[in-house]
């Protein structure tokens, strides 16, 4: 079995426009025009030589329907105000949307706490935030500020630590439709002429049947994408469409906030003994979006089959060797026997690969890669784009299987992990 495992450095290598910047540079273009009433006229954005331009041009004139929901989608979200005035997109033009989500999500959980060690309610009266951006958004209900209110003889406004928590997860999944509308308006329409040489080869290869004849066998595809852009470009009509396993989702422009299913989120931050406790922030955590959404998960039977195969192999090799220890009849065939266990006890099981091609390896996604890289029976050719890029991406596998089994995967007879240079379109 060959399994090709994609992340969005797959998109990218095709020239799409799929990293979080490239969205949010989108929407704020997006916001600049529809709040300028004097550039909305028919025409003008066209004639510039940015494609994103053509399209917001396109979606205002041509899609008002879907112009006016990506509008409610985006504004005043409070995800949006965050990530725009983020210093990294402004001073970078580079922001990494999980990890800021996550950060916004744990400093609000530690917020929760008192001096004490002793945790909140969600729905008590929020004291304090020490994330900058959310302290500011809601300074007027404080602590500090209800106070000095009460001094002066005023009300007090005040907000429960629940009402910002689920401000927050209804915006995520706004932005998440918005996004979707995004990829699959603009981004999937975009001409693509580019073919991967890699992915070419990994596609498909000729095997032969039950029958001798020579048939062609595809390969399985993980994909960590929202996008359809190996359906486009490398799915034969032969291939069987169940055979790709959208992990994270698949994103389809009629889709709904309600019904989307992709997964954008965090990785579990608590330690063991509270993970299993507090479950407060649980819906912005990927493993939860994956059960929720119902996002494919038919890599966990083809990681079934991998290891299945390699017990069966075992279980028949230990079979072998205990009869040739255990036979007691006649010396020709004792001696049978016993040149059989001795051919299989350095015979090694028929190797899997998994090809990892477009993705960092980022720890955010460690239950499934485990699953995959930590087989005997599965050889790993994991693709980079330069050696800047394999240098992390090693750091962030020392992350998911341990510097120990790397170094043990990666060298030697136990060598089931090797990085290649990818080759460009």
């Amino acid at each position: 079995m060959n399994i090709l495992v994609i992340g969005n450095g797959f998109d990218l290598a095709h020239k799409l426009p799929t990293r979080y910047n490239d969205f949010l540079g989108f929407v704020e273009r997006f916001l600049n025009i529809i709040n300028t009433p004097q550039i909305l006229q028919q025409g003008e954005l066209k004639n510039t030589e940015k494609n994103v331009y053509k399209y917001i041009d396109h979606l205002i004139f041509n899609e008002q329907q879907l112009c006016k929901e990506l509008e409610q989608l985006v504004k005043d979200n409070i995800w949006i105000e965050y990530f725009l005035q983020n210093p990294m997109y402004q001073k970078e033009n580079w922001i990494d949307f999980e990890n800021e989500i996550s950060k916004v999500i744990q400093s609000l959980d530690q917020d929760m706490f008192f001096k004490d060690g002793e945790k909140s309610e969600l729905s008590e009266k929020m004291q304090d935030l020490s994330n900058l951006f959310l302290h500011k958004k809601y300074s007027k209900y404080t602590a500090a500020m209800r106070t000095a209110s009460a001094l002066t003889h005023g009300k007090g406004e005040s907000i429960t630590y629940k009402e910002i928590r689920d401000r927050l997860y209804n915006d995520l999944n706004k932005l998440i439709r918005a996004l979707e509308i995004y990829l699959t308006d603009y981004v999937e329409k975009e001409e693509c002429n580019c073919v991967l040489p890699d992915i070419q080869e990994i596609v498909k290869e000729n095997v032969k049947g039950a029958d001798g004849e020579e048939q062609i066998k595809y390969c399985k595809v993980l994909s960590f994408n929202y996008t359809n852009t190996y359906e486009r470009l490398y799915l034969d009509k032969q291939q069987i469409q169940n055979s790709i396993d959208y992990i994270h989702g698949k994103a389809k422009l009629f889709n709904t906030v309600e019904n989307n299913n992709m997964v954008l989120g965090i990785d579990e931050y608590l330690t063991d003994e509270r993970k299993d406790r507090e479950t407060e922030f649980i819906a912005f955590k990927k493993f939860y979006q994956r059960i929720y959404k119902e996002t494919g998960c038919k890599y966990k039977d083809w990681v079934e089959t991998i290891r299945e195969e390699y017990d069966d192999f075992l279980q028949e090799k230990e079979r072998i060797i205990n009869r040739a220890n255990e036979y007691v009849g006649n010396d020709v065939q004792r001696m049978m026997h016993r040149l059989q266990a001795s051919a299989v006890r350095d015979q090694k099981c028929k190797m899997h690969n998994v090809y990892i091609f477009g993705h960092s390896l980022d720890i955010t996604d460690k239950d499934i890669l485990r699953e995959l890289i930590l087989n005997e029976n599965v050889y790993t050719t994991i693709f980079y784009l330069n050696r800047d890029v394999m240098g992390q991406q090693i750091a962030n596998l020392v992350k998911i299987i341990g510097q120990d089994e790397l170094i043990r995967r990666t060298g030697g007879k136990s060598k089931t992990i090797e990085f290649k240079q990818q080759k460009e379109c």
